[in-house]
């Protein structure tokens, strides 16, 4: 059984999926504009302040550690969410 304020464990994955409707709700923006190769600010359209609310966002709600470093090599949805998923293999 797991307790109810207990943090995602490390085999919790998260889907790419449920990585953009995360995304699309914090930003108000159509998740269908995340597509694994769209550019954050060419194809989604958001501003670099955005983007560390993305940054944000997976440290809060997924719980993961993320480095300045890592956070400035986000071009992309597939960046993003491959920070994601090397930062919940690695706790």
């Amino acid at each position: 059984m797991v307790a109810i304020n207990e943090k995602p464990t490390q085999a919790q994955a998260v889907s790419f999926d449920e990585f953009c409707n995360a995304v699309a709700q914090r930003l108000n923006i159509d998740p269908n504009k995340l597509r694994p190769d769209a550019y954050w600010v060419d194809d989604v359209g958001i501003s670099s302040v955005d983007i560390v609310k993305i940054v944000m966002l997976i440290r809060q709600k997924f719980h993961v550690k993320i480095s300045t470093t890592q956070a400035g090599r986000i071009k992309t949805v597939e960046n993003a969410y491959q920070l994601l998923e090397s930062a919940l293999n690695n706790r």
